[in-house]
């Protein structure tokens, strides 16, 4: 767990996206998706390629799952990846009941359990991303009709 307790780093986003939003998008992006290189960090993320940009997903072990595979660890972070837009990636995190006291990677010190974040990982301020996600997410939601 990241022991960083700036909590303008990341913002609660379980109004905007439920838990069981998330865990449909991650299964539609493990059942429809492909794999892809995206970051140094790991490599073989699920992903899927939306209408005008990417998701990918990231092993809720981070690099003890480096391969990022379902049968070793779940998927706890969700990044919406848009190239032609200011704001490029939007990490998505979700704290499932029992991650804090696992640890599991990409949890901030100060989320909560049973709650989604969207996590500012290029400082480009929070209510900006706030302004832009619920596009993204409503898009989302329409292509995998939930």
């Amino acid at each position: 767990m990241n022991d960083t307790s700036d909590m303008k780093n990341f913002t609660n986003i379980s109004d905007i996206i439920s838990i069981t939003e998330f865990e449909k998008i991650k299964t539609f992006i493990l059942t429809k998706g492909d794999r892809m290189f995206y970051r140094s960090f790991d490599s073989n993320n699920p992903h899927f390629k939306f209408t005008n940009f990417d998701v990918f997903m990231g092993a809720d072990i981070g690099q003890a799952n480096i391969n990022n595979d379902p049968t070793i660890s779940d998927f706890n972070e969700l990044t919406i990846v848009d190239r032609n837009a200011d704001i490029t990636y939007y990490h998505i995190v979700i704290v499932r009941k029992g991650d804090l006291k696992a640890q599991k990677a990409w949890i901030i010190k100060g989320m909560k359990e049973e709650q989604v974040y969207l996590v500012d990982v290029y400082s480009k301020g929070v209510e900006l991303m706030l302004n832009n996600l619920p596009n993204y997410l409503k898009k989302i939601k329409k292509e995998i009709a939930i």
